[in-house]
């Protein structure tokens, strides 16, 4: 389950624009225009994704034509994978010898493409506030910073290009307002689009494919007892694991910005002592506990206190 989660995870750039975007007075605006102009906008680049020791670098292909939006993501650290986004689905590409294993999920939105287009209610939970300038990748680059109202969320520091309003960097705060995690951009083109053959997986040719799991919207009957606020329902699936008998459930909770997973699987060791406890995994935090015959993991990057308020009051109601 974790490999679903890879996609949010040293050059010299280019020169910035002559003309600028006036800067909005109100944040919230600010926010909106770099929502939309990360999603409008063609562009490509390399981007560095750092949580403490842990580095990789990925580069990034983002093209919007009158066919819809097309990103494509791949790792040039560490073992090859390569993801590819056609609107709002996402094939995720790994290459194992002679297979290639293709997977299709939604809901799984690439750096730089992390801002909701309405904020109004994102700014009930997070408070905004100007960060100045700075140069990111060779680009005059302007700075807001979303701060938590509460607990259950962390904190961002966001610069744009402050041509184009297209998303360079993103760090992730702790509760203490320590930088745990962040992708920022090493090198940047933006405003030509790529080419329609970088989008195409080059490299599966000749090789078996592995189809992709099946994930089908239902009502599952399971509940979030208590839910930290602004978090709300966005997908409720049956999904069909690699390895497993037995189908699990698949729900995804958000607050616009951070994005919390929960999976409910029958307990793949049952008799055995109860398997509960936080983990975590670069900034991705974990937490299982079963409950009856089922196992129960909440994942995302978030306060372990989110994931264990959301995980511990998992009920199932009955009600389909």
């Amino acid at each position: 389950m974790r490999f679903w989660f890879a996609c949010l995870l040293l050059f010299s750039g280019l020169p910035a624009l002559a003309d600028t975007v006036p800067i909005p007075t109100e944040g919230s605006a600010w926010i909106e225009q770099v929502a939309r102009a990360t999603q409008q906008t063609d562009y490509q680049g390399v981007f560095v994704y750092q949580h403490q020791e842990h580095m990789e670098i990925s580069h990034i292909a983002h093209r919007m034509d009158r066919n819809g939006e097309m990103a494509r993501l791949d790792t040039l650290s560490g073992p090859p994978k390569s993801f590819l986004r056609e609107n709002n689905a996402v094939y995720c590409y790994i290459p194992d010898g002679r297979k290639v294993n293709i997977e299709r999920h939604r809901h799984h939105p690439f750096f730089p493409e992390i801002l909701p287009q309405s904020t109004g209610a994102l700014l009930q939970w997070y408070q905004i506030r100007p960060l100045g300038h700075a140069t990111i990748a060779g680009r005059d680059a302007t700075g807001m910073a979303l701060m938590p109202r509460d607990a259950y969320r962390y904190g961002y520091l966001l610069w744009a290009d402050s041509s184009s309003n297209v998303l360079l960097r993103m760090v992730k705060l702790d509760a203490q307002g320590q930088p745990i995690a962040q992708f920022t951009f090493t090198q940047v083109e933006i405003g030509t689009a790529p080419d329609r053959r970088q989008f195409q997986a080059n490299f599966i040719d000749r090789k078996t494919i592995s189809l992709p799991d099946r994930e089908t919207p239902i009502h599952t009957g399971w509940k979030v007892a208590s839910l930290p606020p602004g978090f709300r329902l966005i997908t409720e699936n049956q999904l069909t694991l690699p390895n497993k008998s037995q189908p699990a459930v698949h729900m995804v909770y958000s607050d616009g910005l951070a994005t919390v997973s929960l999976f409910v699987e029958t307990d793949p060791h049952p008799g055995a002592q109860p398997k509960r406890g936080l983990f975590s995994e670069n900034a991705l935090t974990l937490y299982i506990r079963t409950t009856g015959d089922n196992q129960i993991t909440a994942l995302g990057e978030v306060p372990p206190a989110t994931l264990m308020m959301m995980a511990d009051s998992l009920e199932n109601t009955g009600k389909k």
